[in-house]
């Protein structure tokens, strides 16, 4: 018969039996190893999205950046010149690939703007991935011209007929945002003589400024060369008539390609698309027109002769003489006349040039190069 040992070591609990232990062990073990798995697969996951949408932050930083560019290497006064103030105008969006950007431009003042764009980075589908926007000031930097007197000349000057040379300030007939008319200027400035034949006729204050010895040759040249250097249109023909404005396209714009479309100073006017438009005509070598109108700059590098029924707004510089007969002449600006052959400047007939700060001021500021503050180049916008 079995021991009493025998039956005790059966039926008794066995204090060292471990087995399930190694079970529990590896489930935990798998448990732990698993989240050490997905943790690393996370944080790599993590890693790799946080890159991806650094680069395509950075996509879409340099994108706005390519925005602000362009709209400053290709500014047309002419059209953001006629923005409303404080109002923010878009551009036209350029899309490259999966970037792109909108330019968006606000006039502050005359001569101030806020040139911002809109940069994005897009995915396959065109949901934004990132997008970024950056502004700048911006000022225009118009030509320096002195200006003192309605005609302004190297040499002696005749003014005969029933010509008249006004140096009070006119603003242009029909014009809006000019400001008020500002102290009157001389009727003729010349380091010269004025000689007044028949009906002629120089008002201003004072009517006449003669032998002024600050007309020097820079006085002319610097400006000239400035403006030449920017010059829209380049004139082939030494006689030119029938200047006139014209649009094209629909919707109607302002054929900018035509070389006798020197913009639309009438206003109302018949075409009202040339408005803002002040163009920089160019002549290397005599000029002489009649039969049309127009505004802007006109720099002509010998002499300016005018033969009748011709209207211009704005700003005349001439290396050489200036000539002026027939009837229906008119000049609202300026005109600097260098007078290089030291030949007598004269305005027989009818003609009539008014001073006029706003005419310069336009035509000046339609061709001011744009250049932003110097203070910052850009700052980072929230919208």
């Amino acid at each position: 018969m079995p021991s009493m040992f025998t039956r005790l070591s059966r039926t008794g609990p066995r204090l060292d039996d471990e087995r399930g232990v190694a079970l529990a062990v590896a489930i935990f073990a798998v448990v732990i190893i698993g989240m050490l798995v997905a943790g690393t697969f996370y944080a790599s996951l993590l890693e790799q999205r946080t890159g991806e949408n650094t680069l395509y932050a950075q996509q879409a930083f340099e994108a706005a950046e390519s925005g602000m560019a362009d709209a400053l290497s290709n500014w047309d006064q002419s059209v953001y010149g006629a923005f409303p103030v404080d109002t923010p105008q878009a551009l036209t969006a350029v899309t490259a690939g999966r970037t792109q950007y909108t330019p968006i431009i606000t006039r502050l003042n005359s001569t101030l703007f806020l040139v911002s764009a809109r940069g994005e980075q897009v995915d396959a589908g065109g949901r934004v991935l990132a997008r970024r926007m950056l502004g700048t000031l911006a000022r225009l930097t118009p030509t320096n011209v002195d200006v003192q007197a309605a005609v302004t000349s190297k040499g002696n000057v005749k003014v005969g007929g029933n010509a008249t040379v006004d140096g009070n300030d006119h603003n242009p007939s029909g014009w809006t945002g000019c400001d008020a008319p500002g102290a009157p200027k001389a009727g003729v400035r010349t380091d010269g003589t004025v000689q007044i034949i028949g009906g002629g006729t120089t008002l201003g204050s004072p009517p006449t400024n003669q032998g002024d010895a600050t007309v020097v040759d820079s006085l002319f040249t610097n400006p000239f060369n400035e403006l030449k250097a920017m010059l829209n249109i380049n004139l082939t023909s030494e006689s030119n008539n029938g200047m006139a404005p014209s649009a094209t396209g629909t919707p109607l714009r302002c054929n900018k390609t035509l070389m006798l479309n020197w913009g639309e100073p009438w206003n109302p006017g018949t075409v009202a698309q040339c408005h803002g438009y002040f163009p920089i005509i160019y002549r290397n070598g005599n000029l002489k027109v009649q039969n049309g109108r127009g505004q802007g700059i006109l720099l002509i590098e010998g002499d300016f002769e005018v033969r009748g029924n011709f209207e211009f707004t704005g700003l005349i510089i001439a290396t050489g003489l200036l000539k002026a007969n027939g009837t229906g002449n008119k000049i609202t600006g300026g005109v600097l006349a260098q007078n290089a052959d030291l030949d007598d400047v004269a305005l027989i007939g009818n003609p009539v040039v008014n001073y006029s700060k706003c005419a310069i001021s336009r035509a000046l500021s339609a061709s001011a190069a744009v250049k932003p503050l110097t203070d910052r180049s850009w700052v980072q916008l929230y919208n």
